[in-house]
């Protein structure tokens, strides 16, 4: 049966979300407090043990006593947690240093504190901790957080599970078998299984209760008026054909909104451009159409010079106002058979088929002076628009659609790199579209 099958599974995924959410909140809390309970303590002792460090050597670096230094360091090495000792005098010479082995990247924490002699500093002690006894207690958090929280994890679920299945997917199951007896057998008299919740659960079966009621009702009307239902008939096949009308237009009304949703997937909302999709689509279908048939081919991609300030300084409103200003100019300069698209940010792009190197640097030029004679304002203060262009042609990028792409992308850069505000074709070692 398969909506009770649909319930359980959703039911022990649902299940198992919230568990696994308890989990993983819960748990990341208690490990994170109690990491950082273990740093705590670990700096207050090692800030300690460099303290006393400290006032035990006093006397000594004051007198030169190396022999008592050196012992007192041989000493505090030899312990679980020391990896390195290291004292000071005032000007910074090493006096004495004793070091443990220890791995590579192993974790440590520093302590450095003055050595004073009557209040005045007369050296300086450095004491290096090793973490290892912390990473330890820490791994020990983690088994214990991770055992208690598997276990009241699943109690949890178990406790849920087991509620959710008995006040809310047994009923379900009550009634969608009762529905299935009445569709195998059509008995509408037979009696509904009891469910007394007064949920919405019981709410459900009651007015399918009643229902069931109004349709044996009216089951048993038809069989009474059988005989006399030739005019009823009528009427019915006039309702099913004005029905079959209203279904016809309303069909035609979503065929209309799929072809609407069609062209929004492939246009840019601000711009009413192409998107990036589309002309990515376009792009690989026309290069080998072009390739097929030796038709020459150009992509010219294009990009605002300094939009960012243009955000930055007026406000995305007006970015978009710019945007949209040379999309509009961009639609009533290109032909018919050209795409024109918003590849996303401030980057367009333009495919222009049947057109040869000369005819794509002409209209680069044209493009460049339709962004420089916008003339756009916001609030009242000037906005200055120009592009950067790059210009590459399948003439001579005839192995690849990638290739044509990088090649209008490196020109575009280079556009950028001369000073922006001109259009550059590919090769451009030494030609300008000027």
């Amino acid at each position: 049966m398969k909506v009770p099958a649909g319930l359980r599974f959703k039911l022990v995924a649902i299940t198992l979300v919230g568990v696994v959410t308890a989990f993983v909140v819960v748990g990341s809390l208690r490990v994170q407090a109690e990491r950082q309970r273990l740093m705590n303590e670990l700096a207050r002792s090692g800030q300690e043990r460099a303290a006393l460090l400290a006032e035990a050597v006093a006397n000594l670096v004051v007198g030169y006593d190396y022999s008592n230094m050196e012992s007192l360091a041989d000493r505090l090495v030899r312990q679980e947690d020391v990896l390195a000792v290291t004292i000071r005098d005032r000007t910074g010479k090493v006096m004495v240093t004793r070091t443990t082995p220890h791995l590579p990247g192993t974790a440590s924490l520093a302590f450095r504190l003055p050595v004073l002699f009557s209040g005045k500093p007369v050296g300086e002690v450095e004491l290096l901790l090793s973490l290892a006894r912390l990473e330890g207690q820490i791994a020990a958090v983690y088994r214990n957080v991770l055992l208690e929280q598997a276990f009241f994890s699943l109690l949890l679920g178990l406790l849920i599970h087991f509620a959710v299945s008995r006040l809310i997917v047994r009923p379900v199951v009550d009634l969608s078998r009762h529905m299935q007896s009445l569709e195998g057998q059509g008995d509408t008299t037979a009696p509904l299984p009891e469910v007394p919740s007064r949920d919405e659960i019981g709410e459900l079966a009651r007015a399918f209760g009643a229902l069931q009621a109004r349709v044996a009702e009216t089951q048993q009307r038809l069989r009474e008026k059988i005989d006399l239902a030739g005019t009823a008939l009528m009427q019915t096949n006039e309702a099913l054909q004005a029905r079959t009308q209203e279904l016809e237009a309303r069909t035609r009304e979503l065929e209309k909104a799929l072809a609407l949703v069609e062209k929004l997937a492939v246009t840019d909302s601000l711009t009413e451009l192409r998107n990036r999709r589309y002309f990515d689509d376009h792009l690989a279908a026309a290069f080998a159409r072009a390739q097929r048939f030796g038709e020459p081919l150009c992509l010219l991609l294009a990009d605002v010079d300094r939009f960012k300030e243009i955000n930055d300084t007026f406000g995305h409103a007006a970015g978009d106002a710019v945007l949209q200003a040379l999309a509009a100019a961009f639609r009533a300069r290109m032909r018919s058979t050209d795409v024109v698209a918003r590849l996303g940010g401030d980057e367009f792009a333009f495919l222009l088929h049947h057109t040869t190197a000369g005819e794509a640097r002409v209209l680069a030029e044209e493009l460049l002076a339709l962004a420089g004679n916008l003339n756009l304002s916001f609030e009242g203060k000037p906005l200055a628009v120009s592009l950067s262009i790059g210009v590459a042609c399948t003439e001579g990028l005839t192995h690849s659609v990638e290739a044509l792409y990088g090649a209008a992308d490196e020109a575009l850069y280079e556009a950028k790199r001369r000073g922006r505000g001109q259009a550059v074709c590919y090769p451009f070692l030494t030609q300008i579209c000027h």
